[in-house]
Parts: structure tokens; C-alpha cells; sequence
């Protein structure tokens, strides 16, 4: 079964921190158990583990459950792509929502976004993969403007 990823972990550091956390309540479940504890105690889990969980359809409560997401979450950190994109000033958490759902849809559902900060670009985005680079900033658009942007405001 291929994994599920929600939208709202949209960076490989999303994905990192939720394999931690469900390392650890998995250890903690197996420890509960070993203790004989009745009933087993079930540690609180964070918004980010709910929604993959309930996205992959797992049991967080049944321990198999848990290693095969576990293994899954470590071969998405080391498999997924990644686009870095900066922007002017920090989006918010509804914009990058929505800029990975696009991304998921329409380039890879697995895809991860790095937010990189460059005031420089007044506006707009500039958006790098491995291979390429797209500059969507108003600070190029002006450059490649420039004689434009004399010529009108000569007197």
C-alpha cells in the first residue's frame, strides 16, 4: 500500500518530526504492554500523526501498524522530491497549504516544499528544483523591463 501524505506536512522536516514522534509512542505502547498495564496506555499524539494516520487508514494501536509506517515515513524522507521556493516574506500556513496541494496534484503527490526567506524579490516567488530554476519575482520582471521602466520615467 502506497503511502498517503496530508497537506499539512509539507517539508521532509514535517515528515522527520513525525517519524520521531510515532517512534516514540510506539515504544511507549511496547512498554505499556511489557508492564502489563490494564489498560494499555496510550500517550497523546500530535494533529500531524492523527492526520496520517487516519489519511493511511492505521491503527496507531497495533504495533505492526505502526512499523510499517514507520518504514514508510523513513523511505519518503530519503525518496521524496523536494522544491525549494523563496519568497519575499514568510507565507502563511494556508498559502503553503495550497501551494502543496497544487503540487501534489498536478506535479507529484509526494512532493515536499523548503520555504527559503529573500526580501530581495519585492514580490512574487523564486522557485528552484534539482535541475532548474524559475524566477517569478517582480525584481526580474523589472530587470528584464529596465529600459521600459527608464524610458517612462524620463521627464
Amino acid at each position: 500500500m502506497d503511502l498517503n501524505i496530508p497537506n499539512n506536512l509539507s517539508s521532509k522536516q514535517d515528515i522527520t518530526h513525525v517519524h520521531r514522534e510515532l517512534r516514540k509512542f510506539n515504544d511507549s505502547v511496547m512498554q505499556s504492554i511489557m508492564r502489563h498495564d490494564d489498560p494499555v496506555k496510550y500517550p497523546p499524539i500530535s494533529d500531524s500523526l492523527r492526520a496520517l494516520a487516519i489519511e493511511n487508514q492505521s491503527d496507531l494501536r497495533d504495533p505492526m501498524a505502526c512499523d510499517k509506517l514507520l518504514l514508510q515515513l523513513e523511505d519518503l524522507k530519503h525518496t521524496a522530491p523536494t522544491v525549494h521556493i523563496s519568497f519575499p516574506a514568510d507565507p502563511s500556513r494556508d498559502v503553503l497549504q495550497k501551494l502543496v496541494m497544487w503540487l501534489r496534484k498536478e506535479v507529484n503527490p509526494k512532493i515536499f516544499i523548503q520555504i527559503g526567506l529573500q526580501p530581495t524579490i519585492a514580490a512574487g516567488i523564486v522557485l528552484r528544483t534539482p535541475n532548474k530554476a524559475f524566477d517569478f519575482s517582480l525584481r526580474k520582471h523589472l530587470y528584464k523591463n529596465k529600459d521600459k521602466l527608464i524610458e517612462a520615467l524620463q521627464p
